[in-house]
């Protein structure tokens, strides 16, 4: 009787060892990060020397382990490109694989209706430009064309905390004292003197007031602001662009 239930006690034991094991592995799995791609077409002669017809590419990085928190980065990464990519805040698009065909099926209802719609083309590609143990840092380059006098390209960033797999803000990146910073820093580069208006020489400020871009990434030496195309000027002044060395911006970021 002792010896059986001496044997019981042993597996009872043995198996919720194995069992907190596994547990503790699928918590410690490391994050990591996959390239994968979509590639959808449509036309008739996409397969033909004459490559006559539309096309959406999309490079992705993937974020693998790290439970939770891999999947949290997957939806942010991929909610900001169907933001870039769809032309209306459609709720009934939920993954890449659902804007790749909506995509298509627009440039083919567009075709319907207009007889010499040129073919539509879309690329998306996703690289990392800094990972630490605080901040990865994505940069997302878009090339759009859905008809009309031209294309659209745009360099957008992604700012994501590892620990929680949430998107930063820029207020949780940076002290406030960075916009004046970045402000005098804009003034030497586009030539604007010390208080003359922001936009004295063309720029588009709201408000006559400088701001941040939308859009701030990171490297291992630097950081750049991006002001895309028609956020501050317009077309024709193409995209603004501003590297600061990493060094002269410390002073002014939260995170380590």
């Amino acid at each position: 009787m002792f010896q059986s239930f001496f044997r019981l006690l042993l597996l009872v034991l043995l198996f919720t060892a194995c069992k907190s094991d596994k547990e503790e592995e699928k918590k410690t799995i490391p994050l990591s990060f996959k390239k994968e791609s979509i590639v959808k077409k449509a036309g008739a002669n996409c397969d033909t020397a004459l490559y006559d017809c539309s096309v959406i590419t999309i490079d992705v990085v993937r974020a693998r382990g790290a439970a939770g928190v891999s999947g949290q980065i997957n939806r942010n990464l991929d909610q900001h490109i169907i933001n870039l990519v769809s032309s209306e805040n459609d709720p009934e698009i939920s993954n890449l694989e659902e804007l790749s065909e909506r995509f298509l099926a627009d440039y083919r209802e567009a075709a319907e209706n207009f007889s010499e719609e040129p073919p539509w083309e879309a690329y998306v590609a996703e690289n990392i430009y800094l990972r630490t143990d605080t901040l990865v840092s994505i940069g997302i380059t878009t090339e759009i064309f859905s008809g009309g006098a031209h294309g659209y390209k745009t360099l957008t960033f992604v700012n994501i905390n590892p620990e929680t797999g949430e998107s930063f803000s820029p207020d949780q990146i940076f002290v406030p004292e960075f916009t004046a910073f970045a402000e005098q820093r804009f003034r030497q580069e586009q030539g604007i003197p010390e208080g003359d208006n922001i936009n004295s020489t063309g720029f588009w400020f709201e408000d006559d007031t400088f701001s941040l871009p939308e859009n701030i990434g990171f490297t291992e030496d630097k950081i750049i602001l991006v002001y895309n195309s028609y956020e501050i000027a317009p077309y024709a002044a193409g995209d603004i662009i501003m590297e600061i060395p990493l060094e002269e911006v410390k002073p002014f970021i939260k995170i380590e």
